[in-house]
């Protein structure tokens, strides 16, 4: 799964990487080392006009017709996205890319779950993959996302049975279009493109969003494996 995650570029890195011509939304891109559920973020998807765009997005997906008090949902399976009866519409139409600069998982271990960073070689900005939908009356206007999951990398698998889906550049346009998803999407990205570091517990808290969650933390081996 993914329950928190970072963005630490800038508006002009994203368009870049994105082509992207039009204005920025009116959204303050301050950098966020611990976006937590049903915060904001910048989420890519296709324009009515088929082009791409940024849009702020409430991190939690609610269902249109969900009765009042629903949970918002942070994840969804790939497995299951494309014919679940609650997500399989936005799947074929309302899919989106989640911009990110890493994201953290908890393994395990003696004393309690350990929380590591989790991030491209060479701190690549990167996109996960997404839908959302129009969020109900009652659970607040605005649109909302969910990520993606998907079966652990040999690196991931030693922290977490799951992982986001994290789409490699090639497969970006099918994503944000109404065609089926390219080839190979929902495989797991190459663990040897990635880095795990052991970070602070104060991750836990979204309260706490500072350079220092990002930080080496070593603890004793015994405490960080169990």
């Amino acid at each position: 799964m993914c329950g928190r995650f970072t963005y630490l570029y800038r508006w002009r890195e994203l368009y870049r990487l994105l082509n992207l011509t039009a204005a920025p939304p009116q959204l303050e891109l301050t950098p966020s080392y611990n976006v937590a559920p049903t915060q904001q973020v910048p989420v890519c998807r296709r324009s009515s006009s088929g082009e791409r765009e940024i849009e702020a997005m409430t991190w939690g997906f609610v269902p249109g017709w969900a009765e009042s008090g629903a949970k918002p949902l942070i994840n969804t399976r790939c497995e299951t996205a494309a014919t679940s009866p609650v997500f399989r519409a936005a799947f074929d139409r309302r899919r989106c890319a989640v911009p990110a600069s890493g994201f953290y998982e908890w393994k395990q271990a003696a004393g309690g779950k350990r929380p590591f960073y989790l991030q491209l070689l060479n701190d690549r900005l990167f996109f996960f993959a997404g839908i959302w939908e129009r969020r109900p009356a009652s659970a607040g206007a605005g649109d909302a996302f969910s990520i993606l999951t998907t079966r652990p990398n040999e690196l991931l698998a030693t922290i977490h049975n799951r992982m986001p889906v994290i789409l490699r550049r090639e497969h970006l346009d099918a994503w944000l279009s109404d065609d089926p998803p390219a080839t190979g999407t929902f495989e797991p990205y190459p663990a040897e493109e990635m880095t795990a570091t052991p970070v602070s517990p104060r991750v836990n808290s979204p309260r706490n969003n500072d350079a220092s969650l990002i930080q080496p933390d070593h603890p004793p081996p015994s405490t960080l494996w169990g």
